[in-house]
């Protein structure tokens, strides 16, 4: 398996098991976000290379979360935002407990709670935005950082 050993501007330097370094335009790698130290798999097709990123190789960094979009967007802010479920998948404990409070408020007092029908509505409509529109649109999950917002 193959590793980025580098990046400098429009070039990767990635090294092979065998020892050999390739250096390829970052055009060539098939996912988004590469970072040094990420596990690839190298193809050639002719003269140029195919790069995907390998099979169960970590996305993640310290501090970065990484969920499925589909269970984000359909169970945890769609069938559950109200409860801040989202919040907390993304790591904003504090956020998701306001959320479910404002929530709490507008089923009991019908009006009094409704900023955060307002809030679920809308993170929801982030949600589905970013999942299924340019940003996350070929990624089969969402990348959160330390602070709970979106990487993309």
């Amino acid at each position: 398996m193959a590793e980025i050993l580098s990046i400098n501007g429009a070039e990767v330097k990635i090294g092979e098991d065998s020892g050999k370094v390739i250096t390829t335009p970052i055009a060539t790698l098939q996912f988004a976000n590469p970072k040094v130290g990420d596990k690839v798999e190298v193809y050639r097709d002719g003269k140029t290379y195919i790069i995907k990123r390998a099979e169960g190789a970590s996305e993640s960094v310290e501090g970065e979360r990484t969920i499925n979009k589909h269970v984000f967007v359909w169970i945890g802010t769609f069938m559950f935002g109200g409860f801040g479920v989202d919040r907390f998948m993304r790591g904003q404990a504090g956020l998701g407990v306001l959320k479910l409070l404002l929530c709490t408020i507008g089923w009991i007092t019908i009006v009094g709670g409704f900023a955060g029908w307002i809030w679920t509505l809308v993170d929801w409509i982030n949600g589905l935005i970013k999942a299924y529109g340019g940003a996350y649109g070929n990624d089969e999950n969402f990348t959160f950082d330390e602070n709970g917002n979106y990487l993309k």
